[in-house]
C-alpha cells in the first residue's frame, strides 16, 4: 500500500498564495512592546508601594505592641533613646525598606492624668519627612481609665526604599511618604 502526500498550498482572499508573516508579527511586536513595558513596570511600582504601606503598617503595631508593654517609667526615654525607632527600623529592613523610617512618633497618656505626651524621633524631622499623628485623640476604652493607650505613628519615604521606575514617564514617588499609626491599650 503507497501512501501519497499532497501539499496545500493556503491561499488568501485575493488568490494570492500566502507569503511569510514575519515582518508584520515584527513590526506588531516593535509597536506594542513599549506599552507592555511601561504595564508591567507600572504593576511592580504599585506592588513595591503596596507592599512598603503594609510593611509600614506591621511596623507601626509593633512599636505600638512595645510601647504598650513598656514600664510606665520608661515611656518617655523609650522614643529619646532612641530604642523604638532602632527596633521599628530593624523591622522594616527585615521587611525589604532598606532605609526604614524616616520618624517614629510616640504619644501616650499613661499616668499624666489625661494629659496626651508626645514624642517623636527624630525631632525636628528629616527634610522630606512631613507626617505628623492623626489629629483624634486617644480613645477613652470601656472598662479602662483615660489614661491607659499609647499610639505609635510611622513615617516612611518611599524614596530610596522603593525603586523610582516610573519617574521617567512623569510619576515620581521621590516625595511620597507612608504614615501608618496604631493605638493600644496600655498592658502595665
Amino acid at each position: 500500500m503507497q501512501r501519497c502526500f499532497t501539499v496545500q498550498k493556503h491561499i488568501n482572499k485575493s488568490g494570492a498564495p500566502r507569503g511569510n508573516r514575519s515582518g508584520a508579527v515584527v513590526l506588531e511586536l516593535i509597536l506594542t512592546a513599549p506599552a507592555f513595558l511601561i504595564i508591567m513596570l507600572a504593576i511592580v511600582e504599585f506592588s513595591l508601594v503596596y507592599t512598603a504601606i503594609e510593611q509600614t503598617a506591621y511596623a507601626s503595631r509593633t512599636a505600638a505592641k512595645i510601647a504598650s508593654e513598656t514600664n510606665s517609667g520608661s515611656l518617655d526615654t523609650l522614643v529619646s533613646s532612641g530604642d523604638l525607632k532602632s527596633r521599628v527600623d530593624r523591622y522594616l529592613q527585615v521587611g525589604g525598606l532598606p532605609l526604614g523610617s524616616c520618624r517614629v512618633i510616640l504619644q501616650y497618656n499613661v499616668l499624666t492624668g489625661g494629659v496626651v505626651e508626645d514624642d517623636r524621633d527624630p525631632d525636628p524631622a528629616v527634610a522630606g519627612c512631613d507626617c505628623g499623628p492623626p489629629s483624634s485623640t486617644l480613645p477613652s476604652v470601656t472598662g479602662a481609665s483615660a489614661t491607659d493607650s499609647v499610639r505609635t505613628t510611622v513615617c516612611v519615604k518611599l524614596d530610596g526604599n522603593i525603586p523610582d521606575f516610573l519617574s521617567g514617564l512623569g510619576f515620581s514617588i521621590q516625595d511620597y511618604v507612608v504614615e501608618e499609626s496604631t493605638t493600644y491599650i496600655y498592658e502595665l
